[in-house]
């Protein structure tokens, strides 16, 4: 329904600059089952970050209610009416729509990670999945699904660097704590008052491992189809400039949110160009 499509559009259109604006460089049938992908994605996100009431039995009665248009292919609601379409349409498994389900309910009992392994089993569930179903929509051939999954991962972690004051403003930690001891940040020093060369060493030793994701997420952009893949440069390159801006100045994460002036766009646009068609 047209309605449908213009409500999940909103959503997108309202919580993400970066993703908003690259989805334009997609096909018009294929950003319509973005625009749906992306408002099932926000809306429990929102419930666990940014709740109204209480946030445990919000998720709780989303999954419900997903559960149920997933047996039926109805419900009362605009974003899973859409998404149930665009899940139908493309042969999304429901698998990967209750891991990341279960990734958002975890939000609310988990706030800490012993190690880099438990995170990653986060992170299957919060972005890889969200790869997943992206390149489905996409088209993206079966042996395209591992740079997928490694590319929602990447972002992933750039996306909880560049937030880890808001998040710890919400009581969570999303950097493993073996890699805070590694380098000698304890967790109640884990504030705008950290040592900055600590701090620093630190953000330098995850920055590298993000990038090295990103590299090989990158190898599988020419499987993507070649009126698809302009988007996805384009949001994947857009990161990793936050990256890098996070790397020159760690402590920039405990002041403000990064944003990007007219100068930069520019260059991610004609590094994403060079990433997509060139190499």
């Amino acid at each position: 329904m047209e309605s449908d499509l213009l409500h999940c559009q909103q959503i997108f259109r309202e919580y993400s600059r970066t993703y908003y604006y690259s989805s334009h460089f997609f096909p018009t049938r294929i950003r319509n089952n973005v625009y749906a992908l992306y408002a099932f994605f926000r809306t429990p996100d929102e419930y666990v970050d940014n709740p109204v009431g209480d946030p445990v039995q919000a998720i709780a009665r989303f999954r419900a209610e997903h559960e149920q248009a997933w047996a039926t292919g109805e419900s009362a609601s605009p974003v899973l009416r859409s998404f149930i379409a665009t899940a139908q349409a493309f042969d999304i498994p429901k698998a990967w729509a209750d891991a990341f389900l279960e990734a958002m309910a975890m939000d609310l009992t988990i706030s800490r990670y012993a190690t880099y392994e438990d995170l990653c089993r986060y992170v299957y569930g919060s972005a890889e999945v969200v790869g997943l179903m992206m390149a489905q929509v996409l088209g993206v051939p079966q042996e395209g699904l591992s740079a997928a999954r490694e590319l929602g991962h990447a972002m992933q972690l750039t996306n909880f660097y560049r937030d880890i004051g808001e998040d710890w403003a919400r009581g969570r930690i999303y950097v493993p704590l073996e890699d805070m001891e590694r380098f000698g940040v304890r967790e109640r020093e884990w504030n705008a008052r950290v040592d900055p060369q600590k701090f620093g060493a630190l953000m330098h030793h995850l920055a590298v491992r993000n990038t090295a994701q990103y590299r090989q997420a990158h190898d599988g952009l020419r499987l993507i189809p070649r009126q698809c893949r302009m988007a996805v440069a384009l949001s994947s390159i857009g990161y990793q400039r936050t990256l890098q801006c996070i790397e020159r100045d760690p402590m920039v994460v405990w002041r403000a949110r990064i944003s990007h002036s007219r100068t930069d766009y520019l260059s991610i646009l004609f590094r994403a160009a060079n990433a997509a068609y060139v190499h």
